[in-house]
């Protein structure tokens, strides 16, 4: 009898080992229906042979106080078999808010499958297994609605020992609001991360084993698995909307790692790209397999642009496996509707059929596509009495967009152009120096769009963009989540140029005490100046300021020029002598008068001469310039003066305000100067404009010590059986002109110790 008992006992705990393990992997997703309504979709994946555990109910927690029993919706309420041991079930269920907030929407189940590595191993099953979304209700009329993000890849992935492993969930948010990936430990109740557990890479640590979460795109990469077994990772899915998080989203899920004589296949594809709204992205997906001839390769994907409401993307593909090289075709014809902010991942993947026919090692990659507002055309500028007068083409390309997705114009300014390369992956104009002054815009004439511009100087000259902007629409109307288009082509314009405009100021000699600067301008536009209005004698005077953007004028007296009509020819060239050119750059303006006034008519626009500094270091001179001018210097030529001929040679170009010249000699003097080259963006106007710096002359000296040497310390102190006497520390070193980039400044070595009681 006592036989019987006890196997009855052992019976049932064989039954507990059995049924008990449960939950792989899940997570939970939110939806707003109403100004105080949501739908969450609880899905889980559990262990589809845990028969006794299977869940047909699962009990959701709304975090206001309220819980509910919600019934299983896929599969006929059985659930759907997706592998030989792990079913996918979902959970629906609606609830109503008594006001807007933050709620931490959570599931826990009673356990998790047994024989997870890393979670209180070996008793996982022991560990209840709990999810949760922390979920900001917004008022709709205000904020826009909110809804979480869905993963549109599942949390179960397999790998092999010694193989790199990589899982992205493929997070897709329909608001467009931004996502952050971080890794966190997971949880078995609120706020109650689960016991003795180690992150994947802790599992026989080393050198060789590592794991990363790319915080942008959500790559999981784990290089590389050591152990074969079950793991478990969770990930927090943090979204951000204006700068600020307003939901998190945890997901838990399981990679299974095999011990398997195979090598994952090799996706070969585009990383990113950027693409304005209305083209066609199109391009191929390669997938091959390191273990040829044996295995055949299937690929797949997913991604939010497969899941748009309109033009939906397409991957063209065999649905089986492949002979290698399986090649899949993506196409996405896209469209005003898909512009945002942040890029769409779309993510391949490539299986091997090293199992059987249906399963496999699997790799991922992830394709970021990023789709951005077409530019508004045609942009036009004129000067009309004290306003600018601004108009561009209608229609623009996406005025049209569904859901009333474009919003309006925004009119942006800039003193001096900015002719910068447009970047379809950066739209908008932050950090290129323009400020904007018009928001909302919509006004037309003419059957063009229309802006005016009023608060506008003589002498100045105006650079103009303009940028579309996109927005969703709350219920009230109101916009959220802008999203700004490419920019406009630039257009500048002078008030009314009844003004002389600078166009250049070039050193012509160095000199403390006797340098030279050429100065020189084009006179006011004839079809600008009313000479009717205004008229002579028409006096020019050069003013000079000492300094980069200074305002310290004194008239040159010997630059006045003088003509009784304006027609009558002038100097427009002047030559400033007697100058401390080697410590000081120059500003220079020009005061215009009319019909014998005292006061000026208008002043030129300050311009500058290019100002070189030199900051030397070990066999390197780092030259640097300065200046502020109203036209837009776009290349710099380096020049340095040779020796034997006591000329200036060139020795490089750059578009940047900074020059290193390196492999010199110690000790030796180098001089240089530079040239500019620039232009107006404004017809009419003389181009190029070529200007020099003065000279400078820079010393190369090794100022940098030599490289630490790396010390080691070697002893037998741990030896009993010595005598005090014998004890020894054995010194070593590397040598450091062998580590320290190519540096030769070894000489000799110094020992130093200190004694320690």
């Amino acid at each position: 009898m006592r036989i019987f008992y006890i196997s009855i006992f052992f019976l049932i705990i064989s039954f507990q080992n059995l049924y008990a393990t449960h939950n792989r992997a899940g997570e939970i997703s939110i939806q707003q229906t109403g100004p105080l309504t949501v739908r969450a979709t609880i899905v889980t994946y559990t262990k589809a042979s845990s028969v006794q555990a299977d869940r047909d109910t699962l009990e959701i927690c709304w975090g206001d106080g309220f819980c509910e029993k919600v019934n299983r919706s896929n599969g006929s309420g059985n659930g759907v078999i997706i592998d030989s041991d792990t079913k996918k079930n979902i959970y629906i269920s609606n609830h109503v808010y008594s006001g807007i907030g933050t709620y931490r929407i959570s599931m826990t189940d009673p356990n998790r499958n047994g024989g997870v590595l890393n979670v209180n191993f070996p008793n996982s099953d022991a560990i209840p297994f709990h999810i949760e979304t922390i979920y900001t209700l917004f008022n709709q009329n205000i904020v826009g609605s909110n809804n979480t993000p869905v993963l549109l890849y599942p949390p179960i992935d397999e790998g092999c020992v010694g193989q790199k492993f990589i899982h992205n969930p493929g997070a897709y948010d329909i608001d467009g609001d931004s996502l952050a990936y971080k890794l966190i430990v997971p949880l078995q109740a609120l706020n109650q991360p689960v016991p003795n557990y180690l992150f994947p890479d802790k599992i026989e640590a080393g050198q060789n084993n590592s794991i990363s979460i790319n915080e942008r795109t959500g790559d999981f990469i784990w290089m590389t698995p050591q152990k074969a077994g079950e793991y478990n990772i969770a990930m927090a899915i943090i979204e951000y909307r204006n700068g600020k998080p307003i939901d998190t989203l945890i997901r838990d899920m399981q990679i299974l790692i095999r011990n398997c004589e195979n090598k994952p296949p090799v996706i070969n594809t585009k990383d990113e790209l950027c693409v304005v709204a209305g083209k066609t992205v199109q391009f191929n997906v390669f997938g091959t397999d390191p273990d040829i001839p044996l295995q055949k390769v299937k690929l797949t994907a997913v991604g939010g642009a497969f899941d748009v409401a309109t033009n939906k993307a397409t991957f063209t593909v065999s649905p089986t496996f492949q002979t290698q090289t399986a090649v899949g075709n993506f196409t996405w014809q896209t469209a005003c509707e898909h512009i945002s902010k942040e890029p769409y991942s779309v993510i391949f993947r490539a299986l091997d059929n090293y199992k059987d026919t249906t399963q496999g090692l699997a790799t991922l990659k992830t394709v970021r596509i990023k789709v951005v507002g077409p530019p508004p055309l045609d942009l036009k500028a004129k000067s009309i009495a004290n306003q600018i007068e601004l108009s561009w083409e209608k229609p623009y390309f996406c005025e049209n967009a569904a859901g009333n997705y474009f919003w309006a114009f925004s009119v942006w300014r800039k003193e001096a152009s900015n002719q910068f390369a447009k970047d379809t992956c950066n739209p908008g104009l932050a950090g290129k120096g323009y400020t904007e002054i018009a928001f909302k815009v919509l006004e037309e004439q003419n059957g063009r769009y229309y802006f005016k511009d009023t608060n506008v100087e003589r002498g100045k000259t105006y650079c103009y963009r303009i940028i579309a902007q996109f927005a969703k629409r709350t219920q009230s109307n109101q916009p959220y989540n802008f999203v700004e288009s490419m920019p406009s082509d630039e257009v500048c314009i002078q008030l009314s140029r009844d003004v002389p405009l600078i166009t250049n100021v070039s050193v012509e000699e160095t000199s403390k005490s006797n340098g030279k600067i050429q100065v020189k301008w084009i006179r006011p536009s004839i079809q600008d100046l009313d000479t009717i209005k205004n008229k002579g004698p028409y006096l020019y005077q050069l003013r000079r300021s000492e300094g980069i953007n200074t305002t310290n004028w004194s008239d040159i007296t010997s630059a006045k020029f003088i003509s009784n009509f304006f027609n009558e020819p002038i100097d427009s060239i002047f030559n400033d002598t007697g100058l401390n050119t080697l410590d000081n750059a120059y500003t220079y303006s020009l005061a215009f008068y009319v019909n014998n006034e005292t006061k000026p008519l208008g002043n030129s626009e300050s311009a500058s001469s290019v100002y070189l500094r030199i900051q030397s270091t070990d066999e390197k001179n780092i030259l640097n310039w300065q200046y502020k001018v109203p036209w837009n210097n776009t290349d710099y030529v380096i020049y340095r003066k040779n020796t034997i001929t006591n000329q200036f040679d060139s020795i490089g170009q750059t578009k940047l305000r900074t020059y290193s010249d390196t492999g010199l000699t110690n000790g030796i003097s180098y001089c240089y100067k530079i040239k500019t080259i620039g232009a107006y963006s404004i017809e009419n106007t003389p181009k190029p404009l070529i200007n020099y710096s003065e000279e400078q002359c820079g010393i190369p000296l090794d100022t940098l010590p030599p490289c630490t040497p790396l010390l080691n310390i070697n002893n037998l102190c741990l030896d009993h059986s010595l005598k005090s006497d014998d004890f020894s520390n054995y010194l070593s070193w590397n040598n450091p002109n062998l580590t320290c980039n190519g540096k030769k400044d070894l000489y000799s070595y110094r020992i130093y110790y200190k004694k320690i009681n």
